[in-house]
């Protein structure tokens, strides 16, 4: 049986493929990159390649295969050479901001994020992404503007809301408040409420969020981490210690 690829060059083929054969395609390859069937995903690149030449969807896929295979430096040159191609394309300057402040240059980060956002000025991560770089520079105002405009597109996402708590904590409290309230209420976006309260000095607030997720049997972990976090900072020593005996309880102890 010939390769997918093979029967796109028989000049006897004369039905057209569907108009939405190229987007079901990339969403396969897709597919078979998150269940890390990778050399099944490559295999199907030259046919995505002619379906779709000039399409930055091609860029990332070839990306997202060298990431998967823990080629850094293959992700990055691929990277390059979308970017010579499409200069404008804003998902792959935001996938070089993204490998960037993973490597850790804040600088690049910013500079490739800003220049996704000008690319498409409505991409929520690529400003919640220059949010978070800005930040780690010590640009906390620039970086609470990006932050919260990205929090209003996407009132879950958690590593954005972590940075508003950080640059901006009363503003996060609000859009919290506001993100519970719309229906993303979950122990998460409450364990986050709880942190920005005890990050606002507002012990007995953080209690109180605390209690409701115990009641409700919604704890965590990280919901016990903060509670001993809200006792220390409370002053309530011998209550802080029996949390956290209680936390490690079911730890190995050792002679």
């Amino acid at each position: 049986m010939p390769a997918v690829s093979d029967t796109l060059d028989q000049p006897t083929v004369s039905q057209k493929s569907p108009p939405d054969f190229s987007a079901t395609l990339i969403q396969r390859v897709r597919s078979l990159i998150g269940r890390g069937q990778i050399n099944a995903a490559t295999l199907l690149l030259p046919t995505l390649q002619k379906l779709c030449p000039n399409s930055d969807d091609v860029a990332l896929i070839k990306v997202e295969i060298a990431l998967a295979r823990g080629n850094v430096a293959e992700a990055t040159a691929t990277i390059d050479r979308g970017l010579a191609d499409l200069p404008q394309s804003a998902p792959l300057l935001l996938l070089r901001a993204r490998l960037n402040f993973q490597n850790r240059d804040m600088v690049g980060a910013a500079i490739a994020a800003a220049d996704a956002v000008i690319a498409d000025h409505t991409n929520a991560p690529a400003k919640s992404l220059l949010g978070q770089a800005l930040l780690e520079l010590g640009q906390t105002e620039q970086a609470a503007i990006c932050l919260r405009e990205a929090m209003a597109k996407m009132p879950g996402d958690m590593p954005t809301l972590n940075a508003l708590t950080r640059a901006a904590p009363a503003d996060a409290e609000v859009m919290i408040r506001e993100a519970i309230a719309s229906g993303h209420d979950d122990v998460r976006m409450r364990n986050a409420l709880v942190g920005v309260l005890l990050k606002r000095g507002d012990s007995a607030g953080a209690d109180i969020e605390i209690r409701n997720l115990t009641v409700r049997g919604e704890a965590d972990a990280q919901t016990e981490i903060l509670a001993i976090q809200s006792a220390i900072e409370s002053g309530h020593w011998s209550e802080a210690a029996a949390l956290f005996h209680k936390s490690t309880a079911h730890l190995p102890r050792h002679a």
